[in-house]
């Protein structure tokens, strides 16, 4: 309610005409409380965009990053707040506003290391409120490059970047090797079709898992596809072949192409199980991270 609550003042500001007649209906008569006095665009700003932008490149103006911060939860709520905005505003400037910010916070390690884990909570997580690679991008880029924290953290962010770029939408699927059911080491590359092709990825064990299982196979439109040769499905288990896997794997669905790899959560940017990854008609990612109900619908 909050977030709606501020959301409404900021259009309150832009256009106090429209929206005064309703607001206090709405919101009430009380401001809700934030950590820190938040910036107001001025009236002579009109452009919704512009305004958000005005919003984003002064968020942090009246909070001081070098000392310490006493209430963390409270803070990652200003940080959620800070998120808000960051749709409405323009790509160059959120990317600015964000290596300013972690450039101001490297004052205090504490902080910076704060920053880090909830940029990557809020819109990198799996169940990040704001999912977002292109905005957590120069949050994970500004942990590389600080000296201040330590390697394998720097390591751990220096993955998920690349993770994230070999990913991304309009990239060329990444190389992977798989086995197959019958135990033949195979490259992705040679079972994706030169039609619409989906990366179906899950672990095999998982309730989730055998239940996506159960509905892809069934679906009467997919199975018309793929026997149209319009639609072709690759199964992926992340996991290391076994004669065990490969026996039960055998009777997922006869339609599909099922393999094994241990380094497939190395080589995809996986954050939900299980995951489904669309290729188009040129081998490019065009859909990841999209749940089998997202598919077939």
């Amino acid at each position: 309610m909050k977030k709606n609550i501020l959301l409404l003042m900021f259009l309150l500001a832009m256009t106090p005409i429209m929206v005064a007649q309703n607001i206090n209906e709405v919101v009430g008569t009380v401001a809700p409380k934030t950590l820190f006095e938040y910036p107001q665009a001025p009236d002579t700003i009109k452009s919704f965009q512009d305004r958000a932008n005005y919003v984003v490149i002064r968020f942090w103006n009246k909070f001081d990053l070098s000392k310490p911060i006493k209430d963390e939860a409270a803070f990652e709520q200003a940080f959620q707040d800070y998120l808000d905005f960051f749709p409405y505003a323009h790509k160059t400037v959120v990317v600015n506003s964000v290596r300013d910010l972690m450039n101001k916070a490297q004052s205090n390690k504490v902080n910076f290391e704060l920053l880090g884990r909830l940029a990557e909570r809020n819109m990198y997580a799996n169940d990040a409120i704001f999912p977002s690679d292109e905005a957590y991008l120069p949050f994970a880029e500004a942990m590389v490059k600080s000296k201040s924290i330590k390697k394998k953290d720097r390591e751990y962010y220096a993955k998920q970047i690349a993770k994230i770029n070999q990913n991304a939408i309009g990239a060329s699927c990444p190389e992977l090797e798989v086995v197959t059911v019958d135990g033949e080491r195979r490259k992705l590359s040679e079972l994706i079709a030169n039609t619409m092709t989906i990366l179906f990825f899950n672990d095999g064990d998982c309730i989730d898992c055998m239940i996506s299982k159960l509905k892809l196979s069934t679906s009467v439109p997919l199975n018309n596809l793929i026997a149209q040769g319009k639609v072709k499905v690759v199964c992926i288990t992340p996991k290391k072949y076994t004669a065990e896997w490969a026996a039960d794997a055998r009777g997922w669905a006869s339609n599909w192409d099922i393999v094994a790899s241990e380094d497939a959560m190395d080589v995809f940017d996986i954050r939900i199980s299980p995951s489904v990854f669309v290729l188009d008609e040129q081998k490019c990612i065009s859909h990841k991270n999209i749940t089998v109900e997202m598919l077939l619908r």
